[in-house]
């Protein structure tokens, strides 16, 4: 029976000392700016935050401080860390220190991380600054909140945005896995790399200038906008619901090793233009693609535009141009055309109140040109193929107006039949 109760008595102590060493402590930074992590004295309780036997929730808030900084010298494993007020969280050493957080960080002040690979899932509800860190989970940006890139950064998980993306001038963040973006990406000058997907959904906006890589796919529902420069997006595939558009002297460029079908709206203006290393369909079907020259220049490969699909104003297309059956290109004012373009059967060309220079050949099969108030001039060859041309008075002009009085009677028939006869051969 004494037996029995020793017995009893050890497993009940034993128990209750893996209990002591299994407590879950509450810490909380009170070393002020410029601590070290491993200064018991730098925490309350009096203990180092390194899960060994007992977990630790981290807390560092700056308090009255205007900054408060945790220098890290070694690895360290918590199981929580939430961040208040303005935390500066580094490496004191020459080369990045690891951070383990098993439940995830959490930043609801400003906080910058700099030299440090966290293995955590990182949570941003304020102002999240990455200076040549790492994020070896997810990271989440929240609405309202805002991730500043300065340096190299890296993300080994999924990103998911829904405030403001800021990566600055010869910066970047590369996202291993795939990027969402519900919210804004802005690009100074820095790159922007996914090594998977990057969905652009429907609220999303990615603008600036710099480079923007996808290794896998891009999906466009959103807006993608070139401004204050060269904005170049180099992909594998991408499908484009969203909408295309440079600012005023500035370009977007896109590179993609399968041909864009645009299903969104793409925008041209002038100062500078959108280019596709690739060729570009102007798609129609349950949403008809809309490409707005507005006097800058789009460039592909080759141009195919579909019936039901719309492509109007003016500018330059450089690019070899192809009008499906049933399409219709409305260009209005002077255009460049540098390429050939092909018209196919019931298709239409229409060109209003400026000319239009083709600089390769025109082929018009069983097509339309039809010129209002405008003018087309072809230098390559001219096959016509049963083609359809009509004349017609424009709004603000006319073809047969020849001495620009607003009028078309017999004095233009007089100037044209004065020039005519003195250029001709056998006068």
């Amino acid at each position: 029976m004494f037996k029995r109760v020793l017995m009893l008595t050890a497993v009940v102590l034993v128990f209750s000392a893996c209990q002591a060493q299994a407590a879950v402590i509450d810490s909380n930074w009170v070393g002020g700016d410029g601590g070290e992590w491993k200064q018991a004295s730098n925490w309350d309780p009096n203990i180092v935050p390194d899960n060994d036997g007992n977990s630790f929730v981290v807390t560092i808030d700056s308090g009255s401080e205007d900054w408060v900084g945790v220098g890290l010298q070694q690895p360290r494993t918590i199981d929580q860390l939430d961040c208040y007020g303005n935390v500066w969280l580094e490496a004191w050493t020459s080369d990045w220190v690891l951070l383990t957080v098993e439940n995830g960080l959490t930043n609801y002040g400003n906080l910058e991380i700099e030299d440090i690979e966290i293995d955590a899932n990182v949570t941003n509800w304020g102002m999240l600054e990455l200076c040549e860190a790492e994020i070896e989970a997810d990271l989440y940006n929240l609405a309202g909140a805002v991730i500043l890139a300065e340096g190299e950064n890296d993300v080994d998980g999924d990103l998911e945005n829904e405030g403001e993306l800021i990566i600055i001038h010869a910066s970047d963040l590369l996202c291993d896995s795939d990027l969402y973006n519900n919210g804004q990406i802005n690009l100074y000058g820095g790159e922007c790399g996914v090594d998977q997907t990057l969905d652009n959904d429907s609220t999303g906006v990615i603008r600036g200038f710099g480079v923007l890589y996808v290794e896998q796919l891009l999906q466009n529902q959103g807006e993608i906008t070139a401004y204050g420069g060269s904005l170049a997006l180099r992909t594998n595939s991408m499908t484009q619901q969203g909408t295309l558009s440079n600012t005023p002297v500035s370009s977007l460029q896109i590179n993609s090793e399968q041909d864009v079908e645009n299903c969104g709206t793409i925008n041209v203006n002038a100062g500078g233009g959108v280019a596709f290393d690739c060729n570009l369909v102007n798609a129609s079907g349950e949403a008809d693609g809309i490409i707005k020259l507005l006097g800058g220049t789009l460039a592909a490969r080759n141009i195919t535009h579909s019936a039901g699909a719309t492509l109007s104003g003016f500018g330059t297309i450089t690019g070899d141009v192809f009008i499906d059956p049933n399409g219709l290109i409305q260009l209005t004012g002077p255009t460049n055309i540098v390429g050939d373009v092909e018209i196919d059967p019931n298709a239409t060309l229409e060109i209003s109140d400026g000319t239009t220079l083709v600089t390769g050949d025109c082929v018009c099969n069983n097509g339309t040109i039809r010129m209002v108030g405008g003018r087309i001039i072809i230098q390559g060859d001219f096959t016509n193929d049963n083609c359809n041309i009509i004349w017609q008075p424009g709004t603000y002009t006319n073809a047969a107006d020849f001495n620009l009085d607003g009028l078309v009677n017999f004095e233009d028939f007089a100037d044209f039949a004065d020039t005519w006869l003195w250029e001709s051969a056998w006068h």
